[in-house]
């Protein structure tokens, strides 16, 4: 664990017993101040060094090596050689897949984020891991950033931890997909209760191009604990892998 200049304090078990993933708080120290911030308040979160990562590790959490784990092993078993993946990771935020996919041998990775947090962040405690990071809303890119990532022949998305309480909306999911080469490889997980819930409010009902082959070709889908909640609750994720075969058709 790195060398930091604050101190965390969980809350006691009662307080946040079954609390949303999204309403899950924690007390800060830091040069004689003190406060309290939501785990989401990521703005907030990526400004101080190395916060985030001191955080997901006190939670134990495993997203960012399971789910690069399972994307390289769905490469390499193709008969693919992982340094030829060109990499667009979306929701990148402080860089911990990023850096967990360079660690596997990837050698291009491009980072976006709609925070200017989190690509500072990246930058900060992730050097030389990310090509690119742009700082955009893939609901409204920039027209320059549209034409650079159009133009780099992306033939991988991974989306870490990112698509559960809607961080990243379907429109946002689709216009990233839409920009990675047919065949190339796919890799994402979302909370396991949203994949699995009935109803509109469902991963696979806002997403419904997953659930149709001839654009989304399964491989692999895998369920294991992502983290701990602040209640010592486990938080089980469902990682998925696949392959695209087409653009997802958008009105």
């Amino acid at each position: 664990m790195q060398k930091v200049d604050f101190e965390i304090q969980l809350p006691e078990t009662e307080i946040v017993r079954n609390l949303p993933i999204q309403e899950e708080f924690f007390w800060l120290s830091q040069n004689g101040n003190e406060g309290k911030l939501r785990l989401h308040d990521y703005a907030q979160i990526y400004r101080i060094p190395h916060l985030y990562e001191y955080l997901m590790e006190k939670l134990q959490a495993k997203s960012h090596m399971i789910l690069s784990s399972l994307l390289i092993d769905k490469v390499t078993q193709a008969g693919g050689d992982v340094k030829d993946l060109v990499v667009l990771e979306i929701g990148a935020g402080s860089g911990m897949v990023g850096k967990a996919l360079a660690d596997l041998g990837v050698k291009s990775i491009t980072g976006i984020d709609i925070l200017p947090e989190a690509a500072r962040a990246a930058k900060r405690e992730c050097p030389g891991v990310y090509e690119n990071y742009y700082v955009e809303d893939l609901t409204n890119l920039s027209s320059a950033a549209r034409n650079a990532l159009s133009s780099r022949g992306f033939n991988c998305m991974v989306c870490a931890s990112a698509l559960t309480s809607n961080h990243i909306p379907p429109l946002a999911l689709a216009t990233a997909f839409n920009l990675i080469a047919p065949n190339g490889s796919i890799a994402f997980n979302v909370q396991k209760e949203g994949w699995e819930e009935k109803g509109e409010a469902s991963f696979v009902a806002r997403n419904p191009w997953v659930a149709e082959t001839d654009i989304f070709e399964i491989a692999q889908k895998h369920d294991y604990q992502h983290r701990f909640h602040m209640d010592g609750r486990p938080l089980y994720y469902k990682a998925t892998i696949g392959t695209k075969r087409a653009n997802i058709h958008q009105s």
